[in-house]
């Protein structure tokens, strides 16, 4: 049994799973910076669009002017923040790659689990080694366009080294 390919496969596949867990993370928290600024943007429009500050603040009411003024511009502010950094895009473009990665990681677990059983020989081992490596080379360039942070990366090792990922007991008999 091809031993180093082996260990070079589990090493792919701890690589895919903080891979896709890094990118669910960042797709999570592009996401809520998604939501974040149009919820703000909607309350400062309904705000700004309606007579709500002109019934506070009475009619004529200069610093009605300058905070409706204000409001407007941060508005504006948030919605060039929202277009250049597509967050929205950005959350299902990482979500995607982490998807991949996930059907990366069952592939190898499901390759591991036959050459175990004794079902592939050597010269087939190599082979689809080779093919999974390239999938994840090309994996890997299409995931530079989502970006993933520190942070990103710190919660999916926390997340791996708490359990995440491992399966119990009770589990492999759900179903049954």
């Amino acid at each position: 049994m091809p031993e180093n390919i082996i260990k070079q496969l589990k090493k792919f596949r701890v690589d895919t799973t903080f891979e896709k867990k890094k990118h669910y993370n960042a797709a999570d928290r592009k996401k809520k910076y998604h939501n974040i600024l149009v919820i703000v943007q909607i309350a400062i429009n309904a705000i700004t669009g309606t007579t709500l500050l002109t019934a506070i603040c009475g009619n004529s009411n200069k610093t009605a002017e300058i905070i409706a003024l204000c409001l407007t511009i941060t508005s504006t502010i948030f919605a060039g923040i929202q277009k250049a950094y597509k967050f929205d895009k950005q959350s299902q473009g990482n979500t995607k790659m982490a998807d991949m990665y996930l059907r990366l990681a069952k592939k190898i677990n499901l390759f591991l689990s036959c050459i175990d059983d004794g079902m592939i020989s050597n010269d087939d081992i190599m082979k689809e080694t080779n093919k999974i490596q390239e999938e994840i080379c090309q994996t890997n360039e299409l995931s530079a366009q989502f970006s993933t942070n520190n942070v990103d990366y710190r919660k999916a090792k926390k997340g791996i080294e708490n359990g995440e990922e491992n399966y119990t007991e009770t589990e492999f008999h759900i179903g049954e």
